[in-house]
């Protein structure tokens, strides 16, 4: 083989890239340990495989285990004999068993054969990507588009999307054990309130998060809230023994408020600066120096925003894909569903939405990303006679939303309809959908001159 390689070389021939070895030890270890099929497996599939006959042994292997039969050379021998599969020899079976002295290291031979698979892919793609730039039968932004999806998508490890029973088992006990590790920090990305965070487990990747609620209630400074207060991971201690944890890079889509503004709400909300104040400029030297020392503590947070006031869906996967590749972003805030279009401004309404809800969906699996998203209520909310809280049947073009979205929160102030309430400065963040845990109410702080939300701290309350 190697000979060949060489001559091809000489020759000027590009071999795709790949490895026999490795291939021949992640086979070789399987037969030696049958145990490690349901770990290899999730990381490669039998299409990894350079060689046509590796990858019919493998295919064996899986088919093998699935009826609960041993995958070595004498089983793996009948099984092609039996099925008439000449290509595959007795003796190199018997070879590879006996050429492979462990199987210690096959989670690293299946690395490499992963990495040698997607380098093939990778120029298969850009070898297409070629030819249909050279034909300029498409449209340019689609095949800049479908060039992006595909090759991001190499960047996963796990290629696998089909797993027995006895996987996803296993897979999800690790998962447990991984936030038992946590020692009680939650999993996902912290919202900022404790009560909200212990109820949801912080926010999820690939996950959509849909917050509805009337205009009034705050709910885009909800949103910023919890973009300033997305953490990941367990506190950290510097030198010096204070605690800190590292902030999430995020992208921020806020098609109804400028970036000055989003930034005047961010130094106000930060700053404890009254933000009536920065708007009337009535601010004095302490509000300025209370702003500057908080400009200090945001200005090396990483959140890209769009503020473009009209985008389409397409526009917004673009932009989510290139804030991944460029700057690693860990949570996608959108502000909000019904102002972006669909791909056909002709379509109605509702079908315009639904295609917005899916495709943010699709950005959350494909990114591997927490998106959270606003969306409007119907004002036939307002019309109700004693409970005027929302909930996610309320959302404007509600149905595929509905379908779509992992989690909906409704967020609901009753002084924004009776001044006079004794809930005053109370937040209701009603649980309407959790695919992960319960439903119900979670309670927080409304803080109007900054529009800051924290904990509420007489209790909480949901449904068990």
């Amino acid at each position: 083989m190697s000979s060949f390689r060489s001559e091809a070389a000489t020759m000027g021939l590009r071999i795709p890239p790949h490895s026999t070895e490795a291939e021949q030890a992640v086979l070789g270890g399987l037969m030696l340990a049958p145990g490690a099929l349901d770990k290899v497996s999730g990381r490669i599939t039998a299409d990894d495989f350079y060689r046509r006959d590796h990858r019919l042994i493998f295919k064996a292997m899986l088919g093998l285990a699935n009826r609960g039969d041993p995958c070595d050379a004498i089983t793996l021998g009948e099984w092609f004999e039996r099925n008439g599969f000449v290509e595959v020899e007795p003796t190199y079976l018997m070879e590879l068993a006996n050429s492979t002295p462990s199987a210690a290291n096959i989670g690293a031979y299946a690395a490499i054969v992963r990495d040698h698979s997607t380098r093939r892919r990778v120029i298969d793609t850009a070898t297409r990507l070629v030819e249909q730039a050279f034909a300029a039968n498409d449209d340019t932004g689609e095949l800049i588009d479908s060039g992006i999806t595909e090759l991001m998508g190499m960047q996963h490890v796990e290629s696998s999307s089909e797993f027995t029973l006895k996987q996803a088992l296993s897979m999800a006990y690790e998962a447990a054990e991984q936030v038992k590790k946590l020692g009680g920090q939650i999993p996902g990305v912290s919202t900022g309130l404790s009560d909200l965070d212990d109820v949801l487990g912080g926010l999820h990747d690939s996950d959509l998060i849909v917050i509805g609620a009337r205009p009034a209630m705050g709910k885009t400074a909800l949103l910023l809230n919890l973009a300033l207060a997305a953490y990941r991971g367990p506190v950290q201690f510097d030198e010096n023994g204070n605690p800190f944890r590292t902030p999430l890079p995020g992208g921020l889509i806020s098609t109804e408020q400028p970036v000055v503004q989003i930034g005047a709400r961010l130094l106000s909300l930060e700053g404890g600066v009254k933000a009536s104040r920065l708007r009337n400029g009535a601010h004095d030297e302490s509000d300025l120096e209370r702003l500057f020392f908080a400009v200090r503590r945001l200005q090396d947070r990483q959140l890209m925003i769009n503020d473009r006031a009209t985008v389409t869906i397409t526009d917004v996967q673009r932009q989510a894909r290139r804030w991944k590749q460029e700057h690693n972003i860990g949570v996608l805030w959108v502000d909000y569903i019904q102002r972006i279009r669909g791909s056909d401004r002709r379509a109605r309404k509702h079908e315009q939405v639904a295609e917005v809800a899916a495709g943010l969906k699709d950005i959350a699996r494909e990114l591997d990303i927490p998106v959270v998203a606003l969306a409007q209520v119907s004002r036939e909310v307002e019309k109700r006679v004693k409970d005027l809280r929302p909930n996610m049947g309320d959302l404007s073009d509600s149905s595929e939303i509905e379908k779509e979205a992992d989690q909906i929160l409704m967020l609901y102030r009753d002084e924004v309809y009776h001044p006079d309430t004794p809930d005053k400065g109370l937040a209701e963040i009603l649980i309407e959908k959790n695919r992960h845990g319960p439903t119900g109410l979670v309670r927080a702080q409304w803080i109007p001159e900054t529009m800051k939300f924290s904990d509420w701290r007489p209790g909480r309350d949901w449904d068990a």
